[in-house]
């Protein structure tokens, strides 16, 4: 989708500290095998429960946009572990304590997609709307045992804690989205689903890659899904270039997910042809998979570090479990608000 007149106003982000991958191993959480190959030096470990940390990242997007909560129309919250309580509605809390108790309030479940899923739904909501509006998207998770094991999950991912906010306008913002682009093939919902299904949350820790070694098929098969996957995420980032009426070789800048070493190769070279300086992989191999997160802290990162600046284009790479890829083309037109 080509978007007019839809504009990121401010970024937001709500961190925790880095705990070295290095000492990890050393303390036998992390596989020294898996170090060695992943490359990734860090990843961020908090505290706080997520919508707590979504909540303060609603805040400073809010803040730095320098709107009025009363301009909020929607807040949209994605995530991709538990939220700190079961049965318990995480975006009602994030908008209360960000933008207020009027606000209607939504979360998105697409995985490690769903910042990126809102992204594209709020985009869509502002721009049915005549006066000036804003959404807030925020994203938020703490990956704490003993329902997951942060480390050792999924072979070339570690995830990292914290959330990230995006307040999107319809009006005016810092940066203009140009595009978004939405591609799925449902049929991969297997991929990570296993072979059983589960009464309650904590009947077993999750483990990825079990899931995907029982794939019907065997390796075989898996490849194959790999193919199909790739292939939808290099279809979403074609249609958002295209739709932004803009190419390859206009982007400053990709953000892109989070991954080890093995995974990152394979994202640059197959998906998206782009020498890695060009990408946010430094900061991704610092702060580990902040579970639906990585694009807007990615964005975030960039800007504020002076990575991109006006008139840089930025290409968002999302992909989630299912499978779904949205991507968006973002261009800086003034100063930052960060």
């Amino acid at each position: 989708m080509h978007w007019e007149n839809t504009y990121v106003a401010g970024l937001g982000v709500d961190l925790p500290e880095p705990h070295s991958a290095e000492q990890a191993v050393r303390d036998g959480l992390y596989d020294a095998v898996e170090f060695e190959a992943n490359g990734i030096l860090s990843v961020l470990v908090g505290e706080d429960p997520a919508p707590v940390m979504a909540a303060r990242a609603g805040t400073a997007a809010l803040a730095a946009s320098g709107r009025s909560a009363d301009e909020c129309a929607l807040v949209l919250h994605a995530s991709l572990w538990f939220q700190g309580v079961d049965m318990f509605p995480a975006a009602s809390y994030v908008a209360r304590f960000s933008v207020g108790e009027r606000v209607p309030a939504y979360e998105v479940l697409q995985q490690c997609n769903g910042g990126m899923a809102a992204l594209e739904l709020a985009a869509t909501q502002l721009s049915v709307r005549a006066e000036p509006s804003t959404a807030l998207i925020t994203t938020g998770d703490r990956f704490a045992l003993p329902g997951i094991d942060r480390w050792r999950s999924e072979d070339g991912i570690l995830y990292g804690d914290g959330a990230t906010a995006l307040l999107l306008a319809n009006d005016r913002g810092f940066a203009r989205l140009l595009s978004t682009a939405t591609v799925c093939d449902n049929s991969l919902e297997q991929v990570v689903r296993g072979p059983d299904w589960y009464d309650s949350p904590g009947s077993k820790q999750l483990a990825l890659g079990e899931r995907i070694a029982a794939f019907p098929g065997g390796m075989g098969a898996v490849r194959e899904a790999a193919g199909r996957l790739g292939a939808t995420v290099r279809s979403s980032i074609d249609q958002a270039l295209v739709d932004a009426k803009t190419d390859m070789a206009e982007i400053a800048h990709v953000v892109i997910p989070a991954s080890g070493r093995a995974k990152l190769q394979w994202q640059l070279h197959q998906l998206i042809g782009i020498d890695e300086a060009k990408t946010s992989w430094e900061f991704g191999r610092l702060a580990g998979h902040i579970g639906a997160g990585d694009q807007f802290a990615g964005l975030h990162h960039a800007v504020r570090t002076g990575i991109v600046g006006v008139g840089d284009k930025v290409l968002l790479v999302g992909g989630g479990a299912g499978f779904t890829s949205t991507c968006a083309v973002v261009e800086v037109e003034s100063a930052p608000a960060v």
